[in-house]
């Protein structure tokens, strides 16, 4: 007996809560990585902190929301393929 007892709770988990958990846990490594990244280049380009970290903000936001469509549309398939087994 464990968290899904049966295999549609368990789908229904995989398609609704995953994708939200992935991107809460993950935005903030997404953005830290992009800030490394690009944070000091964009600052001496644009001359204002507050500017680059909400440029930051957003891409990092819009590349998570595309992770995250890839994540529903591809993780049901993976979950496929581990469940033929």
């Amino acid at each position: 007996m464990g968290f899904f007892p049966d295999r549609d709770k368990l789908k229904a988990f995989m398609k609704k809560g995953l994708p939200l958990i992935f991107a809460v846990a993950w935005t903030p490594v997404l953005w830290m990585a992009l800030a490394a990244l690009f944070g000091s280049a964009m600052e001496r380009l644009l001359g204002s902190w507050q500017v680059t970290v909400g440029i930051l903000g957003v891409a990092a936001l819009l590349l998570m929301g595309t992770l995250v469509l890839l994540f529903r549309r591809y993780g049901l398939g993976i979950f496929q393929v581990m469940s033929d087994e």
